[in-house]
């Protein structure tokens, strides 16, 4: 933490060191002209550093943001019971100018859910085929996000679970 204290504040301080060295000539001139170049070089540095970081935190979110519980019940309506992630995949696809990313999910409940947990499925998750749960929803672009999520993201959220089986499968897509 003192080191980036230390940077930024050379950073933010070197331009004004500059403006005063010139009046009151407090550094030797080979000084002067190495914060000059370098001043510009670490500022051009630091933006490049922060646009890196703000775009590997945006991929670290979405790949373990859906995948905890809190978020999943959040969005369905449906208390699970316990459960580790036991694959994570990405894939991108660029459809005309309109970049897509996916990221799916494979989890599995510690155990076996018990049947109040059906139940509760029976009433918040589609069943197309018998045992086959499947649940989905999408929100940015004007549509409403579920709570504790941000209207500003554009995502389709989707999960299937089936009966008597130990995993279950989420979708994220991010367009």
């Amino acid at each position: 933490m003192k080191t980036i204290t230390l940077v930024a504040s050379w950073l933010t301080l070197s331009p004004l060191l500059l403006i005063l060295d010139g009046r009151w000539k407090l550094l030797p001139k080979w000084l002067r002209i190495m914060f000059f170049v370098l001043s510009p070089m670490m500022l051009m540095v630091l933006a490049l550093a922060a646009f890196w970081c703000h775009d590997y935190y945006f991929e670290h979110y979405l790949q373990h943001h859906f995948s905890r519980r809190r978020v999943i019940e959040n969005i369905t309506g449906v208390r699970l019971p316990r459960y580790k992630v036991v694959d994570r995949g990405e894939d991108w696809k660029c459809f005309g100018r309109f970049p897509e990313h996916a990221y799916d999910f494979t989890l599995e409940f510690r155990k076996m859910p018990d049947e109040d947990f059906y139940e509760n499925l029976d009433e918040h998750f589609d069943c197309f085929e018998p045992g086959k749960y499947s649940f989905s929803t999408i929100w940015g672009n004007g549509l409403e996000a579920p709570k504790g999520e941000s209207d500003d993201d554009d995502i389709s959220f989707s999960i299937d679970v089936e009966r008597g089986s130990k995993t279950f499968h989420i979708r994220v897509m991010e367009w």
